[in-house]
């Protein structure tokens, strides 16, 4: 392995280290959801879910929304999650991550402990930043919606969406 490999392999295990020990901000109070939802969400078709209605079913990563601009994942990865009571897992391109969650009113989510194995990816390019920013976006998720095929995760006062769909066996 070259050098520069080598520490750049360094910075960003220490990075994703320091990321595991951060606090979790606290969440958006739901007023809050519901006015920045008002404003800039479509209602959803067809019927709402909660949490305990999905749990041990697997979603896949089909967007990644920042400021109204949506990105598709990187080609031949598959960025996987499923809810579980109180656990959360699933691959996040190249590593396999687990975490703890609650929930709390009005859709509510806090996502906590995330950690994840520290396998290396080459390829596809931009799996790794992907991931990076993936883990990122689930630790501050704060908010979920979910309908019967898709399920949404937001985050930064709803500027950050990740939508996934029910994987059908």
């Amino acid at each position: 392995m070259k050098r520069r490999e080598k520490l750049y392999l360094f910075f960003l295990v220490f990075h994703l280290s320091l990321y595991g020990c951060q606090q979790m901000e606290p969440t958006v109070s739901s007023s809050t959801i519901q006015d920045s939802a008002a404003q800039t969400t479509p209602p959803l078709v067809g019927r709402q879910l909660s949490l305990n209605q999905i749990l041990d079913q697997e979603w896949i990563l089909e967007l990644i929304t920042e400021n109204g601009q949506g990105k598709k994942p990187v080609v031949d990865t598959e960025v996987t999650l499923r809810f579980s009571t109180e656990k959360l897992t699933g691959t996040a391109g190249c590593n396999r991550y687990f975490a703890s969650y609650q929930t709390g009113d009005d859709r509510q989510l806090s996502i906590t402990d995330i950690a994840s194995t520290e396998m290396w990816c080459l390829q596809p390019e931009g799996i790794m930043e992907q991931e990076t920013k993936f883990l990122q976006w689930l630790d501050e998720a704060n908010s979920y919606k979910i309908n019967d095929d898709q399920l949404m995760l937001y985050g930064n006062g709803r500027q950050q969406k990740l939508v996934f769909h029910k994987k059908h066996d």
